[in-house]
């Protein structure tokens, strides 16, 4: 608590301490010097984010290029009570923890509870949610359980990544990098229309670089990233009441997340594993993978949107195609060769959704029902070895989800500045699994039928919402709200015999918040605050044992209590401020009697058969970020930005059982650029964590560390109307 003080107070200092500069306004606000409106769609319909009785963070792409977020693991160093890192081994897996509640597990049979839309379209599987931007208009990050409109497995909160859609007018960019550990970057986009009824959008992008991990075996280098893709977007606009909006984009990743250790200087991170050498011995079966970890992606979003009955219509289909290979190992207490993963994964989920928007009787309530169906269909072949010479389990997994749901919520005025939102959502779900032993061993669905494990789950579950919002004044609200979330139950499919695919059973959870939303100083300053309790119950956690094992059991129940606030304030045209502040206490409660020292099953507590504290959930996080414009007359009107942000992170552990323990750390990210008066090109120079700052993110038998510091230099020239 001492050290959010000071932070508080550092930036309370900021703030008063404004020095009038005589620049051209931040990029942020609009024309009148007052903080931008941010158009949300929190509630699936478009609203100012002041006026929507939700937690959420914002950010447009003015906002996330200020704050150097250029995949979705960046935003764990914005977002207040957001803390994760990528699941061991797997560079394109982000484990968010949002309010305590997350997922470090990315096999099929696991769903996050942390969900990850784009453009409205659920991503299902964790495999590959980490993924770097094409052409973003915002991203919202909605804190607490959105059972109602979202759904799907969101007991922890939902990120949706908001792509622009192709504009009226020819545009563009065009931008190349280069950066520390031999990265080289390269990304664009353009905008052609074709007509004013067919617009088009075309975006690509590379990155690459060498890694940061040396082998001290054979002096090569790992945990080097290879990401390219590309996307194509159109907009048809057969008459004034339709808009079709279709896209497609096509990604690669190679992106392994070894672990090493950290020696004298925090910069040498090293592995001295043998098996990129050695691969799979012939004698324990055919290789599935390469060394690494290596996805590849297809998507196609089609919304339809229509005028009818006195509102809209759309149809949101989305389709995906996820293909993850990898060869991993999993380093012991006492040296890197311990465990491997040999996996081959094809992972396919279409959805469809069809909603209605729009006010009925008379205008007094503002509606949003639908309907949504997901299917998706997955295969994992993958096998186990233990030190290199013990094949543990070599499998194929199969197992299936079907979902359907029917969900409406309504805003009703009361009186003339309250307004009372009702909603809730049925959700009627059936899960199957298979499995087949590439040995000709019992790891079938025979094996899991004579060992009593059920081939099938289904749930049906309603989670309502209730919210009362009030009008104080034009730029005062306030709300208070109470909403159900759940999410589902799987099996534990890492299991080396029939009888370790138990299943676990779905998890719910009530929030309950109070916010205040806040437009001060005539716009240039806003504060938006929320204080939550969360009661959850069947909390699904995982923990991995000594002897190779990974169990996921529900394990008692889950409470949290906390603040978030945020603050954005421009002291002057050109200086901007950004303040984020989440403060929680989390702690199990209701927990099953039979634990029995040394502990090494029961995840909520420690080894000693003592209560644990819940993983990765720090007790504040802080971020504090600043931006300028400063004019440079003597270099023909240019302008330079320096930007600034630093994350605080509160003392956390990051395993089960108190494992992996992190004292209180202090990220610091800065840039500068240098952009002509009518931004036409820019000159970009930044650092992410550019002290080097090192933290636990996972343990794993033995703790997963954060990657070093980076630099980058790029170079940014817009074209047309961009």
């Amino acid at each position: 608590m001492r050290s959010l003080l000071v932070w508080l107070r550092a930036g309370l200092a900021v703030c008063l301490l404004a020095t009038p500069l005589t620049a051209a306004f931040a990029q942020s606000n609009d024309d009148s010097g007052r903080l931008e409106e941010i158009t949300v769609t929190a509630e699936r319909r478009e609203a100012s984010i002041q006026d929507v009785p939700v937690a959420v963070t914002a950010l447009s792409d003015t906002m996330l290029e200020k704050l150097q977020i250029d995949e979705t693991i960046e935003l764990v160093n914005v977002v207040p009570n957001l803390f994760g890192g990528n699941n061991t081994g797997l560079g394109t897996a982000n484990m968010y923890y949002l309010r305590a509640q997350g997922n470090d597990e990315s096999i099929a049979t696991f769903d996050p509870p942390v969900g990850t839309y784009v453009d409205d379209v659920y991503i299902t599987r964790q495999n590959a949610n980490n993924f770097t931007f094409f052409d973003v208009e915002r991203i919202e990050v909605l804190r607490g359980p959105q059972g109602t409109l979202f759904g799907r497995n969101t007991t922890g909160g939902a990120i949706n990544v908001i792509l622009k859609k192709p504009a009226e007018e020819m545009g563009g960019f065009f931008e190349v990098g280069f950066g520390r550990y031999s990265e080289q970057i390269v990304r664009g986009t353009i905008d052609l229309p074709i007509s004013e009824r067919f617009l088009t959008k075309f975006s690509a992008f590379y990155q690459e670089d060498d890694g940061w991990l040396d082998n001290l075996n054979d002096g090569e280098s790992y945990n080097g990233r290879d990401n390219q893709g590309i996307r194509a977007a159109f907009r048809f606009l057969p008459t004034d009441n339709i808009t079709w909006d279709l896209a497609f984009d096509y990604m690669t990743s190679d992106d392994a997340f070894v672990r090493g250790v950290i020696g004298d200087d925090d910069d040498d991170r090293t592995t001295t594993t043998t098996l990129p050498q050695t691969g799979v011995p012939v004698a324990l079966g055919t290789q599935k993978s390469d060394y690494g970890n290596e996805t590849e992606t297809t998507s196609i979003v089609s919304d339809l949107s229509w005028g009818a009955l006195g509102g809209d219509f759309s149809l949101v289909l989305g389709y995906r195609d996820l293909t993850q290979d990898f060869l991993l190992n999993f380093p012991g207490a006492t040296g890197d060769d311990f465990f491997w993963i040999d996996n081959n994964g094809e992972h396919e989920m279409t959805t469809a959704e069809f909603k209605w928007v729009g006010q009925i009787l008379d205008d007094r309530v503002d509606l949003v029902t639908g309907i949504y169906y997901l299917d998706e269909d997955n295969t994992t072949d993958f096998a186990d070895y233990l030190f290199g010479s013990l094949r543990l389990a070599d499998r194929v997994l199969g197992n299936t989800t079907e979902s359907f749901a029917f969900y409406a919520q309504g805003d009703i005025a009361i009186g003339e500045d309250g307004t009372l939102t009702i909603g809730a959502r049925y959700t009627d779900e059936t899960k199957d699994i298979t499995l087949s032993d590439n040995t000709g061993g019992a790891l079938t669905t025979a094996g899991l039928v004579a060992a009593g494990i059920p081939l099938s789950q289904d749930e049906s579950v309603v989670t309502p919402r209730v919210a009362y919002r009030h009008q104080f004044s034009d730029d005062l609200t306030g709300y208070v709200s109470a909403t159900r979330g759940f999410k589902s139950g799987g099996w534990n499919a890492r299991g080396g015999a029939p009888s370790a695919f138990q299943p676990f059973g779905p998890e719910t959870i009530w929030s309950y918040e109070v916010g205040v939303k806040a437009d001060w100083a005539d716009g240039r300053l806003r504060t938006n605050a929320t204080l939550f309790y969360s009661d959850l119950e069947d909390l699904q956690t995982t923990s991995a044992t000594s002897t190779g094992d990974f169990l996921t059991t529900n394990a008692g129940g889950l409470e949290n209590t906390g603040l978030e606030f945020e603050m954005t304030a421009l002291p002057t045209d050109n200086w901007e401020i950004f303040l984020g502040v989440g403060l929680q206490d989390a702690e199990y409660v209701s927990l099953p009697p039979g634990c029995v020292a040394p502990n090494e099953d029961f995840a909520a507590f420690d080894e000693d058969c003592n209560v644990a504290t819940p993983k990765r959930s720090p007790d504040t996080t802080v971020t504090l970020a600043t931006n300028f414009n400063i004019p440079v007359e003597w270099f023909g009107g240019s302008v330079i930005r320096p930007t600034f942000s630093a994350r605080f992170i509160g003392e956390n552990v990051v395993g089960t059982r108190d494992l992996g323990e992190n004292s209180r750390r202090t990220l610091f990210n800065a840039g500068v650029s240098l952009a002509d008066a009518e931004d036409a090109w820019s000159v970009i120079v930044e650092c992410r964590n550019c002290t080097n700052e090192v933290y636990t993110t996972s343990f794993l038998f033995v703790p997963y560390f954060t990657p070093p510091g980076f630099w980058q230099a790029r170079v940014r020239l817009n074209f047309g109307e961009r």
